[in-house]
Order: structure tokens, then sequence, then C-alpha cells
């Protein structure tokens, strides 16, 4: 390997690690800072190739091991380490970007579950009671930041109500949680290559305006929808989980329509980022943007208007 190459793997590896401990010493900014954690794998995969792409991760895992113990390093292979490789790896052989992300979504969610079932039964547990572990975990950690806020006793009060709901949720829902999760951190990684020159001719597939959901997903779609409005028990679960994991899928086709109406009218690009922005953080935008996407499969709001580029 390259001095070039060592460089890659040396840069990469600092910011690696700098991102893994600051996402967990800055419980606030969690969220954005695990968000960024497999981008320096990525991109040097992408720009570097496989050996230095890879020697990150395999350097990281070592470094975590040493300093935090296996678990700590497998939670890292697990959330970012594999979907960090194999997303680049599917890239730079010209898979479309929607199949990389399904496949490496596939994958990610394969290896972690083939890796919890060992590790539960090595340990004599069931796989409830590992999510139930981690979720408590989770619950008590924001419990612990609300403790060392300027709340009221009211608003404390209110928040551990939220609080208990939302375990509830994420109990029924882990998988499908789990899996949209992973969905979302590979396309913020596919938006975090496409805004950089030597890397966004890499990303091969249809222009994201142009992107659709296949049309036989609505009958799932609507199917999740009665089982949840008439369902009972195992099967109310079952549609719930469904709803978590298609909803955000016709959410980001409501995304797509949204992209094709900017390129139409030709926003300027701190409109469209705005825009976005707006999307994502301000109800309802969020739902009337999965309504597009719903409807989009009677409508085909694209097809009147759509021009041929040159």
């Amino acid at each position: 390997m390259n001095q070039r190459g060592l460089l890659f793997i040396a840069v990469g590896v600092a910011a690696t690690l700098l991102l893994v401990m600051a996402a967990e010493r800055l419980p606030w900014f969690s969220l954005p800072l695990s968000l960024l954690v497999p981008f320096p794998a990525v991109y040097v995969h992408m720009v570097g190739g496989v050996w230095p792409g890879g020697g990150i991760i395999v350097l990281c895992f070592g470094i975590l091991a040493a300093l935090g113990g296996m678990g700590e390093a497998g939670g890292y292979l697990l959330q970012f380490g594999v979907g960090s490789f194999v997303l680049p790896f599917l890239l730079k052989r010209k898979w479309a970007w929607d199949r990389a992300v399904a496949t490496t979504v596939a994958v990610v969610m394969l290896g972690t579950f083939i890796s919890l079932t060992g590790y539960a039964l090595y340990h004599d547990q069931n796989m409830g009671h590992l999510v139930e572990e981690y979720v408590g975990g989770q619950l008590e950690q924001a419990r612990q930041i609300a403790k060392g806020s300027n709340f009221t006793p009211e608003q404390r009060e209110e928040l551990t109500l939220v609080l208990e709901k939302a375990g509830e949720f994420i109990r029924d829902t882990y998988p499908a949680l789990a899996l949209v999760t992973t969905a979302g951190a590979l396309l913020f990684m596919l938006l975090l290559l496409n805004s950089f020159p030597a890397t966004a001719g890499d990303i091969h597939g249809c222009a994201f305006r142009a992107w659709s959901v296949t049309p036989w997903l609505i009958w799932v779609l609507i199917a999740g929808g009665f089982g949840l409005a008439f369902g009972t028990g195992l099967v109310k679960i079952l549609a719930l989980n469904i709803l978590v994991v298609l909803l955000p899928i016709y959410f980001v086709q409501g995304l797509a329509l949204v992209a094709f109406f900017f390129w139409k009218k030709k926003f300027a690009p701190w409109f469209r980022t705005l825009g976005y922005v707006l999307i994502l953080t301000i109800n309802p935008l969020p739902v009337l943007v999965t309504g597009l996407g719903v409807f989009d499969l009677w409508v085909d709001f694209r097809k009147p208007r759509i021009k041929k580029e040159d």
C-alpha cells in the first residue's frame, strides 16, 4: 500500500474514533454525530479503494476492542462498520444507488440478527430480553438527561409518560425501527457522497427526482393499515412493523416528487435546501409529503410534466 493509502487510513481512523467518542460524550448531539461516524470509511473506500476503506474499519474495531471491550467494538461493527464497507463496495461496482442501499440494509440486518442470536444463545437469553435491556438502558439515559435539565416537576412527569409510551412503541417495533434507521443512515451517506465532486460520479442509477416505489408495495401498505385498525395481539404488532417500514419509503418517494418540482421550477440550491429542512422539521409537512408519495401511484404527478434531458 502506498503512502497515499496509509494517509487515508490514518486520517479515517482518527476521524472515526473522534466521532464515536463525541457521540458518546455529547448526548444532545448524539444523533447527528452518529450519522457521520461511517462517513470517513465510506469516503476513503470510494476514493482510495477497498483496502484503505476496509483498513479503517478493521483498525477502529481493534482500537475500540482494546479501549472499551468487545461489546463496544461489536456495536461499532454492526451499527457502522458493515454498512460502511458494503455500500461503497457496491457503488464502486456501478450498482444503482437504491439497489445498493437495499442490499446493504439486508446484509446489515442479517449480520445483526445472526450476531444477536449467537450472543443470546451464548448467554442463555432470548432476543426479547436483549431488546428490553437495550431499550430500558436508552430510556434510563433519557431520564438522566431530563433530571439534569431545568424542567419543572410537571414537565418531568409529562416527559416520563412520553418516555414510557415511546418505550412500549420501540419494544413492539424494534426490528422495523432498526431497518428504517439503517436505511436512513445509508441514504444520508449517499447524500454526503453526492455532495463531493470526487465521489458524486460513482453514484449510479436514476436521478432522485425520478425515483419511485414499485407499484405492488401499495397493497402491503393497505394490508398493514387494515391490520393495525382491526387486528389484535400479534397481528396488530406485525401490522405496526409493516407501517413503520413502508411509510418512510413513501416519504422518500414524496421527497422525490418535491425534488422533481424544485428541478422543474429551477429553484436555487439554497431554496431547495431550505425546503428540505422545513419538510424534515415542521409538522405536518412530513405527513403531507408521505401522502404525496402514496397517492403518486394513482395521480402520477411527474408523468405529464417530465422533460427529456439532453
